[in-house]
């Protein structure tokens, strides 16, 4: 998800944008607060050791930094194509909607699908506290930011074309306020909530 947030407001070749150039791009592309673009970005470069460096789309793709088993959209990188997105995958989160919405529920449960599924197919799954801090982090993203202006949910359609096609939909609308770190790490910890309430017993 995150990998996504940044292909969209990068230079259109992917290639050799800086720092200053994708915080501005973030800011302004999804009314993220200045403050939270900036805090995604130096993470993303400090993370990527590419720190006041130039960075590329390709560098995002590296598997095992933000890039991780059970993603919401991509196969495991042991077990299959971790770069593109898997449009079954797609099809699944869409199996999970609610009232054609995809909302907190829907993420809550389907986070359970994956780990498993990743789990029981891949010899070598690693889900660690950071690995699911991220997960439940690019849900939060998903939700606060392409449905910031929805009440944190997606219209299902708007969700199918912004994974499978990665591109944002006519309709979409950003959020009219800007999106801050804190709504984001607070609604994290809501969806993390919802996951432990919907576990499968």
């Amino acid at each position: 998800m995150v990998n996504i947030l940044f292909f969209f407001y990068s230079p259109r070749s992917g290639k050799d944008f800086s720092m200053s150039e994708l915080i501005e791009a973030l800011n302004k592309g999804f009314n993220t607060s200045r403050a939270f673009a900036s805090v995604q970005t130096l993470g993303a470069f400090t993370m990527y050791g590419k720190l006041f460096q130039k960075m590329s789309l390709s560098d995002l793709q590296r598997h095992g930094i933000l890039e991780h088993d059970a993603s919401l959209s991509r196969q495991d990188a042991a077990i299959g194509d971790h770069v593109n997105v898997d449009k079954t995958l797609v099809d699944l989160l869409l199996t999970y909607k609610v009232g054609e919405k995809i909302n907190i529920e829907s993420l809550a449960k389907l986070h359970h699908v994956r780990y498993t599924d990743s789990k029981e197919r891949n010899k070598d799954f690693y889900y660690g506290w950071r690995q699911q801090s991220l997960s439940f982090g690019e849900s939060s993203l998903l939700l606060c930011v392409i449905g910031g202006a929805t009440n944190k949910e997606v219209d299902a359609k708007v969700a199918e074309i912004f994974f499978k096609e990665e591109r944002l939909a006519d309709e979409w609308k950003s959020s009219e306020t800007p999106i801050g770190l804190f709504e984001i790490l607070n609604y994290q910890k809501e969806i993390e909530k919802k996951a432990e309430e919907v576990r499968p017993k």
